[in-house]
């Protein structure tokens, strides 16, 4: 995996000259213009996770958890196809194969940028996942899973979930990023959307998943995207701007 982008760094630098007279709440106003939602979405979803984890190991949300969970169990063998479909194809190898897939699709058409974006932002959010797991170190749920074999890996938080939001999350930046169609990019958000809940849904529904660990999933994965979102893309989102003072950094040379 390659380093940070060479432009990117001298603008990191730039940003810091630009706003040396200010000190610490120059530089501090000037990330703000660059990274007005990127950053707040990261900062804000890993808190909400961290209280949700801590609630979580003081049993704060068993009620929840069983509230939801009888609720799903009532859909049960009225979505049976649905969810066994969306289960799987959120599993790691489907999932990992597609991203590989649009990787090279990428590569092939000379998108360095977004190459790379997608194996951090996509890989990332796996490994987090693998972290997270063995921090929180959270069982199965106790009850029978349907349609499928009671899983081995802990629960905390959902990797199907967490993946698949990486994944998808980070296509629908993607095709932002490059400018794509209008009618694409809201094609593209919608459709990436309705994937991702059905596969968090899917994990409840066959009693894979408490629906904190869904829950949970969604938050670290928004966490890791919107940061790697504002590294790689910042400006993307309306609101944040270059520093005064400043132009955007070049693009990468293709």
């Amino acid at each position: 995996m390659t380093g940070p982008h060479p432009a990117g760094l001298r603008y990191v630098r730039r940003v810091w000259q630009v706003h040396d007279s200010g000190g610490v709440v120059g530089l501090a106003k000037g990330l703000w213009r660059r990274h007005r939602w990127s950053v707040p979405l990261s900062v804000g979803s890993a808190i909400f996770f961290l209280r949700l984890g801590t609630e979580m190991r003081q049993g704060q949300l068993d009620a929840f958890d069983e509230a939801i969970q009888r609720s799903v169990d009532g859909w049960r063998g009225r979505e049976d196809v649905i969810m066994l479909a969306a289960t799987r194809a959120g599993s790691f190898l489907p999932m990992t194969s597609f991203t590989a897939l649009v990787l090279l699709l990428l590569v092939l058409g000379r998108r360095p940028r977004e190459a790379r974006y997608l194996l951090v932002s996509a890989g990332g959010c796996l490994l987090l996942n693998v972290a997270l797991k063995l921090a929180f170190h959270r069982a199965r749920p106790s009850a029978l899973p349907y349609l499928i074999a009671r899983p081995t890996s802990l629960s905390f938080p959902s990797g199907h979930t967490m993946g698949t939001a990486g994944v998808i999350g980070s296509l629908v930046v993607i095709a932002y990023a490059v400018q794509a169609g209008t009618p694409l990019r809201w094609l593209v958000t919608a459709l990436g959307a309705g994937v991702v809940l059905c596969v968090g849904v899917s994990r409840v529904y066959l009693g894979a998943h408490y629906p904190s660990d869904v829950l949970g999933g969604f938050l670290a994965a928004g966490a890791w995207i919107s940061a790697a979102t504002g590294w790689a893309y910042p400006r993307l989102l309306p609101g944040e701007r270059a520093p005064l003072g400043m132009t955007p950094p070049p693009k990468n040379p293709e």
